[in-house]
């Protein structure tokens, strides 16, 4: 019993730190709670991974961009400090998520982990379909919410349009619900799994994607890249780092559920079903995949068009009607600012390499997935990194380490240096 209940708490603290505006603290979304009470139990832990040092580290080239941004032009955009704020709370409350996992699970596989990342998704379009279907639940979910007088006007004028979910909506439902197509494949190759596992797997697989396309059509820039880490991992590795007879097991399970959850979109979503697959009925009646707002991509895609503005931009992330990212870090920041938020966002992907391969090209693939959403919008992936970098961290310093040194593959001198050195040391 008490075990289900660090299982339910654990759960719960992962789904609104994935989902922060889902509900609000103190008049703060969970962003805060999380953020604080990871940095409390960073500090009380001893600072244990030096590693938090690189992180910041790379993230000071962004901040120095802004601030050169911000001494060269008229405007003082709030966009730097917010931004700052929320990956400063992410890393801790990452940090929180992943020494409580190993509370509830001391030898926690990475799947398991995944699992629980893939599961707080699933919660979330589940939640969204329940919030269609029933009044009721979608007042109480509102009522929690985070909502500031835009975000509650956009809400308003787009219902009925398409799923509006609990915590997240729009554009980051299918950035999010894209994350979870991508795990799901790298778990199918990787994992050895019954034939039960491979059926509830390809269901998760396929409502997540038709709930994201339902709330959000950049969900399909997530099935294409999972469908390309699919193609690399077959093809790049051998049998035994993937399991390609259970990828193929998956997909006919996949390609049968898929062909119910359309034949259900349209029963049971008849006012936008049309407007989520929007993509797939242009391409089988012209061959290009293209939506009005893919066309509309165009014109918004815009870029500089001076050379102060390329070099340090006009310092105002302010929406003025243009979506895509590329666009509107390089009109705030420049191009050496936007640089250097990609140089972030892949400096985060490097601290979660490891010796697996299949992982190594998953994360790559992530990050692909990443430059091309921000043709979309402003996105990134960074809350996923950071709880891989933890994950990653404690296993290495707390359990893997610990194991070598007991068969006697691991270096005293280095495992004394390790007890006896400095706090951020003492890991083993």
């Amino acid at each position: 019993m008490k075990k289900i209940l660090l299982i339910t708490i654990l759960f719960i603290f992962l789904f609104y730190t994935l989902y922060p505006q889902a509900i609000s603290f103190f008049g703060y979304s969970f962003l805060f709670t999380s953020g604080a009470l990871g940095v409390g139990l960073y500090l009380y832990n001893g600072r244990p991974f030096d590693e938090v040092v690189t992180i910041i580290l790379s993230y000071i080239p962004f901040v120095l961009c802004c601030f050169i941004t911000m001494y060269l032009t008229p405007f003082k955009d709030p966009y730097l400090v917010d931004y700052t704020k929320s990956q400063f709370a992410w890393v801790f409350g990452s940090y929180l998520i992943v020494t409580f996992f190993f509370v509830v699970h001391p030898k926690g596989t990475f799947t398991l982990f995944l699992y629980y990342i893939v599961g707080a998704i699933f919660a979330q379009c589940v939640i969204s379909i329940a919030m269609h279907e029933n009044a009721a639940i979608r007042d109480f979910c509102n009522s929690l919410q985070m909502m500031d007088v835009t975000v509650l006007a956009k809400r308003q004028e787009t219902e009925g349009a398409r799923l509006l979910g609990y915590g997240v909506a729009f554009f980051g439902a299918g950035v999010s619900c894209g994350f979870a197509l991508i795990a799901l494949v790298y778990i199918i190759l990787k994992t050895k799994l019954n034939v039960i596992s491979i059926i509830v797997l390809g269901g998760v697989y396929c409502f997540i994607l038709y709930v994201g396309l339902l709330s959000a059509r950049t969900t399909a820039i997530g099935l294409f890249a999972s469908v390309i880490l699919a193609i690399i991992l077959l093809f790049t590795s051998n049998k035994k780092d993937v399991r390609k007879g259970q990828f193929f097991k998956f997909l006919a399970i996949a390609a049968l559920f898929a062909s119910i959850g359309h034949t259900l979109a349209y029963l049971y979503f008849p006012e936008f079903a049309d407007w989520a697959f929007e993509a797939f009925i242009n391409y089988n009646k012209t061959g290009q995949f293209r939506t009005n707002s893919s066309d509309g991509l165009e014109e918004m895609f815009q870029l500089p068009y001076t050379f102060d503005q390329w070099l340090y931009g006009w310092g105002n992330m302010e929406f003025w009607g243009s979506d895509v990212g590329y666009t509107r870090l390089l009109f705030y920041v420049g191009l050496p600012g936007t640089l250097a938020y990609f140089f972030y966002q892949f400096m985060l992907i490097k601290l979660s390499f490891t010796n697996d391969r299949a992982f190594t090209f998953t994360l790559l693939i992530m990050y692909a997935y990443n430059l091309a959403l921000n043709y979309k919008g402003l996105s990134d992936l960074n809350l996923f990194m950071y709880l891989f970098i933890f994950y990653f961290l404690h296993y290495r310093y707390y359990i893997y380490t610990p194991q070598l040194y007991r068969l006697g593959k691991f270096n005293s001198t280095k495992l004394r240096y390790a007890v006896q050195g400095s706090t951020p040391h003492r890991r083993v």
